[in-house]
């Protein structure tokens, strides 16, 4: 069935939703043993009642993280922003499935749902309704919520739990900044309650519509709950200063929510393998561009004005305009990331060449989770192509062991590399800012954009500095610093040597 937005298309699509509920097939066994054994196997576990009473919401075999969701969702007296990828199940979780299963075993006693707008929050009551009405598997094993031929409000009802002895759950729809003050069922106030929806791609943008969400969720809703209340929020970061960012983040004002992420890839590979493969995050990245796939499954906000690399600012080159170019300098730097918090990080080397203009071009990059042994035979591979005067490595910490590597690559070879090792004092991200802003709004740095690890670098630099991976910047600024370093050395008049490029050529006798 098609999305359901708001309850306006709700009430227009009811008679189809119904439809769609109705011809789910019942169970083969129906017996009092097999109807007692299911509801004992879902009584805690929100998927298993999925598969069992909600079979088309489980398309595809279950993600680690799904399981984990089963512990969040227990979680109380204090409010959880849950971020995940989009497509990841977490509106069907949080907002159908895990609700109706509260309501079935009679485990809550009020409910509220809210949206930016009564017409978004109104849609998750309405679907709760639908399953409780004419879902025939729950009703089978579970019996009436709903006193047949009635037809409630659908942004407002009363669920009764069969086989309570008279238990009710009421469920009801709010809009974000209507008063909770006073909301009640019977005497209890909310102690269930789901935000989803609570921000649109606009709004997210007005700080007043920022500020008066939190506040309202801080001052008027928090407070207005049952002691013992489960408050889970479902968000996708949109930008650096929207609601779910400030409620991460925290400020003077409020301390930050506990928040737990679930991107669509965990260092690099699928996070939910059997519904979104490694060739069908591809195919969205392609599809949909890199900023807008980091926002929406990488949960990498996308910054306002202060966004250090923006799309506009990456400029490219053709290979043709640079055949015959004699270049002032081509160096390289590498950083390895062989310290063991960076295991899994991109083993990142970028080789460039300055003109004498100024204009810097990256003629050849490689960023790869590889090997140390692989990353040298990379860089042999663009020493070759590129021949650059000096192949600078990043030698901090366990990197200094490199040296030994590379000398046992070079007795292999018959030559060494033009190697220099530094060692980097200030930290890398105030490195990569520092270095690389102004060149790359200005265009003085240019990519070879059809080349796939200088797309690797593209996406690095736009996810900065939210982005799990900052190896590939990392190195560029490494190589950009050396060429604008040692190009206005050459304006300065400083002598130069051709030691290195000629010691190089003396030791390739060897090969």
């Amino acid at each position: 069935m098609r999305e359901i937005k708001t309850l306006k298309q709700l009430e227009t699509a009811w008679n189809e939703l119904k439809d769609e509920i109705l011809s789910r097939p019942l169970f083969s066994d129906n017996s009092p043993e097999a109807k007692a054994e299911r509801k004992k196997k879902c009584e805690n576990n929100v998927l298993e009642f999925a598969k069992t009473y909600f079979p088309d919401y489980v398309p595809a075999e279950f993600a680690a993280f799904h399981k984990k969701w089963e512990k969040i969702r227990l979680e109380e007296k204090e409010p959880v922003l849950l971020e995940a990828f989009r497509g990841s199940g977490k509106s069907t979780y949080f907002t159908l499935l895990d609700p109706v299963h509260e309501i079935a075993y009679g485990k809550r006693n009020f409910m509220l749902f809210s949206s930016y707008n009564k017409e978004k929050s109104g849609r998750f009551t309405g679907r709760i309704l639908a399953e409780l009405m004419y879902n025939r598997r729950l009703k089978n094993d579970f019996g009436d919520f709903i006193p047949e031929g009635k037809r409630p409000a659908l942004d407002h009802f009363t669920a009764n739990v069969p086989g309570s002895g008279g238990k009710t759950v009421g469920v009801l729809a709010v809009s974000m900044g209507q008063d909770p003050r006073g909301f009640v069922h019977g005497p209890s106030r909310p102690d269930y309650v789901r935000l989803d929806d609570i921000q649109s791609r606009q709004r997210a943008k007005s700080r007043k519509f920022v500020k008066a969400s939190i506040d309202w969720i801080m001052q008027d809703l928090i407070p207005a709950l049952a002691d013992s209340y489960s408050c889970v929020i479902v968000a996708t970061p949109l930008n650096t200063q929207c609601v779910a960012s400030m409620l991460e983040k925290g400020s003077d004002e409020i301390k930050a929510v506990k928040t737990y992420k679930f991107p669509s890839e965990v260092r690099g590979k699928p996070a939910w393998e059997a519904a979104f493969p490694a060739s069908r995050l591809a195919r969205l990245k392609r599809t949909i561009g890199n900023l807008a796939y980091g926002q929406e499954f990488l949960l990498i906000p996308i910054a306002l004005d202060e966004r250090i690399f923006k799309e506009e600012y990456i400029k490219g080159y053709r290979p043709e305009e640079i055949a015959g170019e004699r270049f002032a300098y081509v160096f390289s730097w590498t950083d390895p990331s062989v310290k063991h918090e960076e295991k899994h990080c991109y083993k990142a080397t970028v080789c460039a060449g300055i003109t004498g203009e100024g204009t810097i071009y990256i003629l050849k990059a490689r960023i790869r989770k590889e090997s140390v042994q692989r990353m040298i035979d990379g860089m042999y591979l663009i020493y070759r192509e590129c021949n650059p005067s000096w192949m600078f490595y990043e030698d901090n910490g366990g990197q200094a062991l490199l040296a030994e590597v590379l000398d046992a690559k070079a007795e292999q070879e018959g030559y060494h590399l033009p190697r220099r090792a530094e060692t980097n004092t200030v930290h890398k991200s105030a490195r990569i800012e520092g270095t690389l802003s102004a060149p790359i709004e200005n265009g003085v740095v240019r990519f070879l954009k059809t080349d796939a690890d200088q797309k690797e670098l593209i996406d690095e630099l736009l996810q900065f500095p939210d982005g799990e991976y900052v190896d590939g910047p990392d190195a560029l600024e490494g190589v950009v610093r050396k060429l604008l370093e040692y190009a206005r050395k050459r304006k300065a008049g400083n002598p130069q040597s051709a030691g290195p490029r000629t010691s190089a050529r003396v030791l390739r006798g060897y090969e």
